[in-house]
């Protein structure tokens, strides 16, 4: 119930302070399976650069996110995250075919609530957040998205302890 109500909250501020309704692109859920028995949760808004590249195949915008994870290990059994990446998207087919797969990756910047998820321990506070997803768009006007993907957190070595942190995860993401 808790984790319902921060991932409320973050909504509500994100919305308000983050970005125009002429930008924002979308919302996107994320939940997931994490290192050492770890629950991981994610909300997203998306927010459109606005241009496209290589013959319209190629997508860029920004994705700001809160994340929860759970664990039934280790010393520090909750973790909240706020996340900011860039996200490049490579669309398989064009629009005309109703179905678009694709594959998106993004590196971007985290800050940890914790040190510690699980028995991991992350070094610092301060993380990068890299994700790899394979997906489809699909729908009218391919404003629904369903995708699969890894993601790592780490701080790259910039602290003596660098476990880092990995989580599988499927995700929903609507378009505006």
């Amino acid at each position: 119930m808790k984790a319902l109500i921060r991932v409320v909250i973050f909504c509500i501020v994100g919305l308000s302070y983050s970005v125009s309704a002429e930008t924002l692109y979308g919302v996107k859920v994320s939940i997931g399976s994490g290192e050492r028995s770890t629950d991981a949760y994610q909300v997203s808004l998306l927010s459109d650069f606005g241009q496209r590249l290589f013959q319209n195949r190629v997508a860029l915008y920004w994705e700001v996110s809160y994340s929860h994870w759970s664990s039934s290990k280790g010393p520090e059994k909750q973790v909240d995250a706020i996340n900011i990446s860039p996200v490049f998207r490579y669309d398989f087919s064009n629009t005309e075919h109703g179905c678009v797969p694709y594959v998106s990756y993004s590196i971007g910047l985290a800050y940890l609530s914790e040190t510690r998820v699980a028995d991991k321990n992350l070094g610092m506070h301060f993380q990068f957040d890299n994700k790899l997803d394979v997906g489809m768009r699909f729908g009218s006007r391919e404003r629904h998205d369903l995708a699969i993907g890894v993601r790592h957190v780490s701080n790259a070595g910039l602290d003596s302890d660098n476990d880092g942190f990995d989580v599988v995860r499927a995700s929903y993401s609507y378009r505006f």
